[in-house]
């Protein structure tokens, strides 16, 4: 056949044939390997609703969680659910898919056509048509598609590794609005406390026992209270906003509930003495920044063993009709010569690009060892610390208000000493919850360190 008009329809029906094999376009074939990496070290589910109908079913499974009332592990999987910048970043994994399918593409052919009519006899037209495509680019195509899909692997461990830290942001949100329930309990009763003691320093200053001096002492506990009150309740507000803010919350979702009182001190602690190697092992920041080195440096030998190839090698056809009614065929060929550009500032980028992959995967690794140590000591710490109040400094104040409640009958000012003991044990309980929530905190932090849940008790 000389007609390009019959050739089109052969290259059509090849083309077709090679495509045939493509992937699906479905952008979420990406997210079954993220949710193993997540549910492997969280402990939660990833949905990815890109419609009204998905929309909705995670709508209805948030309130069914929100019904059950709020926990901490709870609050982490509405937050993976329902959170909205999440669903954004989730996006990336459909624009790496679309690159991997991309990737796998041959490129389209190019046709060209040109028709001139000559200046003199014969006056017929000179039409000239080509069909060509890229050699170079089929040749390389199980490369490039290799490399796309080693980039679609590095952004699943960092998509996975951005839901392990929302986990980690709701946890702690969580266990502040807990804590912030039970200090505002906790100051309600010494707000009792240091009211009464005002209310009995009036009495007495009316009947002339008592000085204007000690009057305004007492008054002055009490109203620092109601300030403490105030500034707790302003406190548990913001706290409970930004619990709300994490879950993804609309202003109708967030009337929630959840335990007022933190849990208490675990019996002991998971087996933390290789927690840099655990952490190391689980970090899904670290295995992207190892994905980044290991693509820059097949980005950097490719085009090592490339750099004199041609740029592209067009390979086509081409037929041309002359003014007499005569007709030329014969492949065409177009090369890109690699005469002035070799390929060295590319190479140099490129070299550029994996020592600084190296750099930032070194400096990650020490700063995750680094946090994971950090972490585990804060740990320790603060369960030392809820551990002394427990033993030590809460019975102190619990035994001197039951002593001062038997010697008050005796006492000149026995009211006055023992509301001010009632007040101190108040305190003492509401110091030895700070430590809880640290401890609390501390748990969630090193669980953020080691990226994913702890070691399982022996």
């Amino acid at each position: 056949m000389t007609s390009i008009a019959k050739l089109i329809p052969v290259v059509t029906s090849v083309g077709v044939a090679l495509l045939a094999g493509c992937a699906t376009t479905n952008p979420k074939s990406a997210l079954p390997d993220l949710q193993q990496e997540v549910t492997r070290r969280g402990d939660a589910r990833v949905v990815w609703p890109q419609d009204a109908a998905g929309r909705a079913e995670v709508d209805k499974a948030v309130q069914d969680l929100l019904a059950l009332g709020l926990t901490p592990e709870s609050a982490a999987q509405i937050a993976v659910l329902n959170n909205r910048h999440l669903r954004a970043t989730l996006e990336d994994l459909g624009v790496s898919q679309a690159d991997v399918l991309a990737a796998g593409r041959l490129p389209n052919p190019m046709l060209s056509a040109t028709v001139r009519w000559p200046g003199s006899a014969p006056r017929g037209p000179d039409a000239e048509f080509s069909l060509g495509a890229d050699l170079l680019s089929a040749v390389l195509l199980p490369l490039r598609e290799k490399f796309s899909r080693d980039q679609l692997v590095q952004t699943q461990r960092r998509v996975a590794g951005e839901v392990l830290m929302l986990m980690a942001d709701a946890k702690s949100a969580a266990v502040t609005v807990q804590a912030g329930q039970q200090l505002r309990a906790s100051l309600s009763a010494i707000l009792d406390v240091n009211a009464a003691t005002a209310a009995l320093a009036q009495r007495q200053f009316d009947a002339g026992t008592l000085s204007q001096l000690d009057l305004v002492q007492q008054q002055a506990v009490w109203q620092q209270t109601k300030l403490d009150l105030a500034q707790a309740d302003a406190q548990l507000r913001a706290d409970c906003e930004k619990l709300s803010r994490l879950l993804g919350l609309t202003s109708a979702q967030a009337k929630w509930e959840m335990p007022a009182a933190l849990p208490a001190l675990p019996a002991s602690d998971p087996p933390l003495d290789e927690v840099e190697k655990i952490a190391v092992a689980q970090r899904l920041d670290l295995a992207a920044a190892a994905s980044q080195v290991a693509l820059a440096n097949a980005a950097l030998k490719l085009k090592r063993d490339t750099r004199y190839l041609p740029a592209t090698v067009n390979l086509g056809l081409d037929t041309e009709r002359n003014p007499d009614g005569s007709r030329v065929t014969g492949p065409s060929l177009q090369l890109a010569l690699p005469i002035f550009d070799q390929g060295q500032p590319e190479i140099a980028r490129l070299e550029a690009e994996l020592r600084r992959a190296e750099a930032n995967a070194d400096a990650l690794a020490a700063d995750i060892r680094s946090e994971a140590r950090a972490a585990r000591d804060r740990l320790f710490a603060a369960r030392a610390a809820v551990e002394f109040h427990a033993a030590t400094l809460l019975p102190q104040r619990q035994l001197i208000l039951r002593e001062t409640q038997r010697a008050a009958p005796a006492m000149t000012r026995g009211n006055y000493e023992l509301l001010a003991a009632q007040e101190r044990e108040q305190q003492a309980e509401r110091a030895s919850l700070g430590a809880l929530l640290d401890y609390w905190l501390a748990r969630v932090e090193l669980e953020r360190a080691l990226g994913g849940r702890l070691p399982a008790q022996p």
